[in-house]
């Protein structure tokens, strides 16, 4: 019996998010996966089950990478409101030093990805699901500190934020121009710090 082949999972699976990144799943084939792998087809099925199977693996493999960042910037002894200021200049940082205009591996799936693919589509609601909570926490936070006063529930908020970061990486891709960026981020952060935003967003 032939003996399993090993290799570095973590490192397999960076450098597939890197080929399906830049081409899409339709346009990622097998072949591109084994030059930027290492791994001969076999192997890959093997692990994997299939291309599909690898690309879901990225997926995961993404959003575990970019959790912890997440967490992290969200949850320091700043004020709610420069937590919130420090994740969306992050994301400006990230787009304006993306030679490539990548753009967000889970938003371009998004895009990507009919609407009927519920294996997917569900995997990522899951996953901007728990970045949402995240805001929702800090922004009940900023509303519980007496500095903001919303109508809005920290639900609706959230969801406002998320639609956000959809908006600035899409933006991004099609128009790559770091002040046009920071007007887009200014406007979201003006809605937070409104004293009172009894007229809605």
């Amino acid at each position: 019996m032939a003996r399993p082949i090993e290799f570095d999972r973590e490192e397999v699976l960076r450098k597939a998010i890197g080929v399906f990144w830049q081409k899409g799943y339709s346009g990622t084939s097998i072949k591109n996966l084994v030059e930027a792998t290492g791994l001969q087809p076999g192997s890959i099925y093997s692990a994997f089950g299939d291309k599909r199977g690898l690309f879901l693996a990225a997926i995961d493999g993404y959003f575990d990478d970019m959790k912890p960042r997440v967490v992290n910037i969200l949850h320091t002894d700043q004020t709610p409101i420069v937590r919130i200021e420090n994740f969306f200049n992050r994301l400006i940082n990230e787009s304006v030093t993306d030679e490539h205009h990548k753009g967000c591996f889970l938003v371009n799936t998004l895009l990507e990805i009919p609407v009927d693919d519920q294996e997917i589509n569900s995997r990522l609601q899951a996953m901007f699901g728990l970045v949402e909570n995240e805001f929702r926490g800090v922004l009940e936070e900023h509303i519980a500190s007496g500095e903001f006063d919303s109508k809005q529930s920290p639900e609706a908020l959230a969801r406002f934020l998320v639609a956000g970061i959809y908006g600035l990486r899409v933006f991004n891709k099609t128009q790559p121009d770091i002040s046009a960026l920071k007007s887009i981020v200014d406007n979201l952060l003006f809605v937070l710090r409104r004293k009172s935003c009894n007229d809605g967003i």
